[in-house]
């Protein structure tokens, strides 16, 4: 049976790949420019997603390995990840900030819920390309938590509602899908720390062999011929 995904999710697929290419620092050049448009603690707390991420996601490392091998351990996005809160407040609206500006910033399109998500949607599309980021109403949230293309779920909430979406999520089939939960609506205590923004990412390796055939066979005689 084909199974029609969610327009907002189709679209997004469509723009994930260039969205995760332009980088780490890329991103953060065009979403800095939507910084002006938050007010003063919204906008804290979306500098210091991109700030965070720059200093702990955008290097590329390379790994020890044997000779004649070079390998490279870098970040990529994990896909479309969805957005929300059900949880009201000023605190509240900040932590929806930085779960937004925390999943954009790892590479991944976003899909927002809500009047609330549609505010930050509205600052943020102008300096992003079409797709990276969209809203839809909380009428359709049930269908997009069981789209099975979603890589994630973002969402402020409290214990119980934590507990009842790790279970749905966890009966669906398809795609794994994240749940980054936030429950303390007072402090943040998640979304404020500096691993946060590794939720949002998979580790992806590269082994590139950078010695010609029978090269460390070479190596191995020359060493040899020093015994």
């Amino acid at each position: 049976m084909t199974i029609v995904q969610p327009i907002q999710i189709q679209v997004a697929q469509k723009v994930f790949e260039a969205w995760d290419k332009l980088g780490v620092n890329g991103r953060a050049e065009k979403l800095q420019k939507a910084l002006n448009a938050f007010p003063e603690a919204q906008r804290k707390m979306a500098a210091w997603q991109i700030d965070n991420a720059k200093q702990s996601i955008a290097e590329t490392r390379v790994m020890p390995g044997p000779t004649g091998e070079r390998n490279e351990l870098s970040n990529q996005g994990r896909g479309v990840f969805l957005c929300m809160s059900s949880l009201e407040g000023d605190m509240a609206k900040i932590g929806l900030v930085g779960q937004v500006f925390a999943a954009l910033i790892a590479g991944n399109p976003v899909i927002t819920v809500g009047l609330a998500g549609q505010e930050i949607m509205d600052m943020i599309a102008p300096v992003v390309a079409e797709g990276v980021v969209q809203n839809i109403a909380e009428s359709a949230q049930d269908s997009l938590i069981e789209a099975n293309h979603l890589a994630g779920i973002a969402t402020l909430c409290d214990s119980a509602q934590a507990q009842q979406l790790s279970q749905r999520l966890t009966a669906k089939s398809g795609l794994i899908c994240q749940l980054v939960e936030e429950t303390d609506a007072k402090n943040l205590s998640v979304i404020a720390k500096p691993h946060y923004v590794l939720r949002f990412v998979t580790e992806r390796t590269v082994s590139n062999n950078t010695t010609a055939i029978g090269g460390n066979a070479t190596l191995l005689e020359l060493g040899s011929m020093n015994d």
